[in-house]
């Protein structure tokens, strides 16, 4: 795994960010809903598309995540990022931005988000 520092420059969705670097970030093993509506999964986050744009931007815009490099999704980094030591896709979810994608967490060796994960904007 390739670790990094990406200082969020904007917030595209409630699961995918861009570095001031220009990297863009895919949060790993979490899934918000689109912009227009809809996700993934059978089960999709409470907030709308743009409600969790606007909580994803609340808790890291113009902060600096330690993320590490998982993969490579449509021209993005997958990665899981933290924010003080908390996971940002945990805290995306425990904020109701985001639910938990159990295939890819479990897949990218990523265990369950706990209720502690909560960022502080």
């Amino acid at each position: 795994m390739i670790a990094f520092l990406c200082f969020v420059a904007a917030v595209h969705d409630g699961d995918t960010l861009r570095c001031a670097s220009g990297e863009r970030v895919r949060i790993a093993g979490i899934e918000a809903n689109e912009l227009r509506g809809g996700c993934h999964l059978p089960r999709c986050a409470p907030l709308s598309g743009p409600a969790a744009r606007a909580v994803a931007t609340r808790l890291v815009l113009r902060r600096t995540l330690r993320c590490e490099a998982l993969g490579r999704s449509y021209a993005r980094v997958v990665a899981r990022c933290s924010l003080e030591g908390r996971d940002i896709g945990c805290a995306f979810v425990a904020a109701g931005a985001a639910v938990e994608w159990p295939r890819y967490r479990r897949q990218l060796g990523l265990g369950p988000c706990r209720a502690r994960a909560r960022v502080r904007p």
